[in-house]
């Protein structure tokens, strides 16, 4: 964490294109959240607290699934993974629950963890520019203004002129210029879901067939097979085994795609990316 990214957090509110993990401040006369953002979220699993209802949560603990990246914790820092860490820190220093002492840490430069890595850098300023450059990024517009025109005039001539070039501004404030950015949107259920399977399969691949361990990590399937269900013919004393074997089979290949997104997701965070999948 160098002084020049630093400077990238000097000025400005921070501001996170996804939500950043809330406290969860809750009203006293209504009990709902004070953050109107947070009350919008859909929590990602029953009970969820507040703070796990971000992708930066999830981050942290697919992070933290990384064997090459534990390794490198448990030798203070050392080895592949030493610029990850010296950004990251000891993500095994902290249980599960303790995820916003994580965030919220200090860090040397005084700025907390969190916002240091993936709060966007503070807004460039309007300024005279002497001439186009060559350079000019598509997240940039260049603008002459008449400097005789009346201040309220020019604002809504600004206003305008952003206008008919929405797709461009929209375009340019969704691009984020974290440190480390978020590299897809995947909802946040899915992210869980993920997880539940890999930590199931890390506890039971040796002692349970994986139809079994998607029961455990709690996967939906479609239990209809022509009409019928594994429940429905037992109460009819009919024989079920074939819509049974057909249930299995979808449970295995649903278990077996989370498993291979868990991978993927566990590879690449060790690369500073995430969730991403590999090609």
């Amino acid at each position: 964490m160098d002084d020049i990214d630093f400077q990238r957090y000097r000025l400005g509110r921070k501001l996170f294109i996804h939500a950043p993990p809330y406290k969860g401040l809750r009203s006293k006369e209504t009990g709902e959240y004070v953050s109107k953002r947070l009350a919008r979220i859909q929590p990602p699993f029953a009970d969820a607290q507040a703070w796990q209802c971000s992708v930066y949560y999830f981050w942290w603990e697919f992070l933290r699934r990384h064997d090459g990246y534990k390794d490198c914790c448990a030798r203070g820092g050392a080895g592949r993974y030493k610029k990850l860490y010296a950004d990251f820190g000891d993500v095994h220093a902290y249980e599960t629950g303790d995820f916003w002492k994580w965030w919220t840490e200090k860090l040397d430069n005084e700025w907390k963890r969190g916002e240091f890595l993936f709060a966007e850098p503070a807004a460039r300023r309007i300024a005279v520019q002497d001439r186009v450059l060559n350079t000019q990024t598509s997240d940039m517009l260049t603008v002459a203004i008449p400097l005789e025109v009346r201040t309220p005039q020019l604002v809504s001539n600004l206003r305008k002129l952003l206008d008919e070039h929405k797709d461009q501004v929209s375009a340019a404030r969704n691009k984020s210029r974290a440190l480390y950015p978020v590299a897809a949107r995947v909802r946040l259920s899915t992210l869980h879901q993920t997880l539940r399977v890999w930590d199931t399969w890390n506890e039971h691949r040796h002692r349970k067939k994986k139809y079994e361990q998607a029961e455990l990590a709690g996967i939906y399937v479609n239990r209809v097979v022509d009409h019928e269900t594994v429940e429905s013919l037992k109460r009819d004393n009919l024989p079920y085994g074939d819509v049974q074997r057909e249930v299995r089979r979808r449970q295995t290949q649903a278990f077996n795609r989370y498993l291979a997104a868990a991978n993927d997701y566990i590879e690449n965070v060790g690369k500073g990316q995430f969730p991403l999948r590999s090609k």
